[in-house]
């Protein structure tokens, strides 16, 4: 069965969550002993920020670690559970769409430690208030996984693997999505010489309504009002974009509907 307490931890993976997660966790004092990573420049570059050995080959994988943390992408998670044996020591990937099982085999004590956040290696994000969501095949691994989560965040939830798939994708929407549209934006006002900068205030508005219930009471713009005229001049505007011309048509005939069936 796994230890009472999480301190020593070994990461699989060097991407952007691992990156994030495994400085929290050294500079919380927890010690990161191995790190695994093909890319040899970028494990080897998070080993030495974190204190770990740096290893290149999963069959190398010391049984010292407490916490083994897959942080992969979800195509690879399959593979490389396959590769990973930790006996009875408790092991987690990060993904938030791959049920805990696929770990089944990789130890008798498995689970889930799922951000729903987004990371990137050059500009670090503080997990100070970060939500975690944790799933575990056991009373006693969930216990582990929710008193580990607690020393980074005191926003931490147990959610089932169904669950934690509905948080993915609402995140999706949230995050990417959103993120995806304010490139779009981006790129409009840089064609035509125009500084982004000048929708800040406009998209830090939007982020700060998010707190709110019933975000569609907060809709604006000339899709809710259905104001054909300005609609249509947009399209026009677009007219040599066929794809943001597809988009906001989309998401215009979406909002009309939405506001006719929910009010």
């Amino acid at each position: 069965m796994p230890k009472n307490t999480i301190r020593k931890i070994t990461f699989i993976g060097a991407g952007n969550l691992a990156t994030n997660l495994a400085l929290a966790l050294a500079a919380k004092g927890f010690e990161i002993v191995q790190l695994y990573n093909r890319g040899k420049k970028a494990g080897q570059l998070l080993a030495q920020k974190t204190g770990a050995a740096y290893i290149s080959d999963l069959k190398k994988l010391s049984s010292q670690a407490d916490l083994y943390i897959l942080a992969i992408s979800d195509d690879c998670l399959e593979s490389v559970s396959k590769q990973v044996r930790v006996g009875d020591k408790l092991i987690v990937h990060t993904s938030g769409s791959i049920n805990m099982n696929i770990l089944k085999n990789s130890s008798e004590n498995y689970g889930v430690f799922y951000p729903p956040q987004t990371f990137s290696r050059e500009h670090p994000v503080s997990f100070k208030g970060a939500p975690v969501c944790i799933e575990a095949n056991s009373g006693k691994s969930e216990d582990l996984l929710r008193i580990f989560a607690l020393s980074i965040t005191h926003n931490v939830h147990l959610v089932d693997s169904d669950q934690r798939k509905t948080i993915h994708l609402a995140a999706v929407f949230a995050n990417n999505f959103t993120n995806f549209m304010n490139a779009i934006a981006e790129d409009l006002m840089e064609k035509e010489g125009l500084d982004f900068g000048i929708l800040y205030p406009i998209i830090s508005q939007t982020a700060a309504n998010a707190q709110y219930k019933n975000l569609f009471q907060l809709q604006t713009g000339p899709a809710l009002r259905e104001d054909k005229r300005v609609i249509e001049n947009h399209l026009a505007m677009l007219r040599n974009n066929p794809e943001y011309r597809n988009v906001y048509n989309l998401i215009t005939k979406m909002i009309i509907q939405h506001k006719k069936t929910k009010g």
